[in-house]
């Protein structure tokens, strides 16, 4: 039985079906969420955004199954000229690899250095022009081909959703050679960023189940890149808020600790001054993305 809820729906009153053509089209999946925004080329702004619970699976039929069943029913999402289409996967199956150590035939040997691998797995990647890095990924063929199948007369961008992060963080904090750390919260884990200016020096998911987990994690990156709780900026995105047990333990121990902000680049009409600003960054940063 397909089993899907929607969680969150904001469409700014700029969105206008005719231009279709010159909206990009968003979308992040992982094992318990699929979402999805539009974005206006012409003018930046974010102009639709919707958030479904999809269950707690990582059956690839099931998966596709709750996907058919929320696309027969959207009056939008079956439309085939869009300006373009990024796909992103929220999954721990990922690595970063030099650039000058990358080689496209060595997918699989890149990804057994950090997780298993099946069969029903693909293996893709994406260059990062920022940081010199390619970052290797694996999903379901399955997915991927529906996805392809939907929209045969474009071509579907695929990333890991690590990536929306490596290329939109050091955008939104200073410049300044003074390390700081970024931690992306979803829901049973976190990705944990730590850079010098635009330089990359860490990236890491940890697997969490209390905020006492967290904050263990948070604080041994913290020791090992040398940062002090007291004085080096960490900012925070994602599933949480400043009333939640996780940023009370966190910020007990780290002081200079804030909730970072949208992505500067982009606009956001009134409708969306319902989501706090730290939330759907993620999403919204497949922007920089090319």
């Amino acid at each position: 039985m397909v089993d899907y809820h929607l969680v969150r729906k904001v469409k700014s009153n700029k969105f206008n079906v005719d231009h279709l053509s010159q909206y990009n089209l968003h979308f992040l999946l992982g094992k318990q969420h699929f979402k999805f925004c539009v974005i206006d080329t012409k003018t930046n702004h974010c102009l639709l955004l919707e958030d479904y619970l999809i269950g707690s699976n990582d059956q690839p039929n099931e998966i596709v199954e709750t996907l058919q069943v929320i696309f027969e029913h959207h009056h939008l999402l079956n439309a085939g000229f869009w300006n373009s289409i990024k796909l992103a996967f929220l999954n721990p199956k990922s690595v970063l690899v030099p650039s000058h150590l990358f080689d496209k035939d060595l997918l699989s040997e890149y990804l057994q250095l950090n997780c298993e691998l099946a069969p029903s797995e693909g293996r893709y990647y994406y260059r990062h022009n920022m940081g010199k890095m390619v970052n290797v990924f694996a999903s379901s063929k399955k997915i991927v081909e529906w996805f392809k199948q939907l929209y045969p007369n474009l071509n579907i961008h695929l990333l890991h959703y690590s990536s929306a992060l490596i290329e939109s963080i050091p955008r939104q904090t200073d410049t300044s050679r003074i390390r700081s750390m970024a931690m992306f919260l979803n829901v049973d884990s976190t990705e944990i960023l730590v850079h010098e200016g635009d330089k990359l020096l860490y990236c890491n998911q940890f697997v969490h189940h209390s905020a006492d987990e967290l904050l263990k994690y948070a604080l041994i990156v913290m020791d090992q890149l040398q940062l002090d709780p007291n004085f080096n900026k960490v900012q925070l995105w994602g599933n949480i808020s400043n009333q939640s047990d996780y940023f009370k333990l966190l910020y007990k121990y780290i002081r200079n600790i804030s909730f970072g902000k949208r992505p500067s680049v982009l606009n956001f009409s009134f409708e969306f001054d319902e989501i706090e600003e730290h939330q759907y960054f993620d999403l919204f940063g497949l922007y920089f993305c090319e």
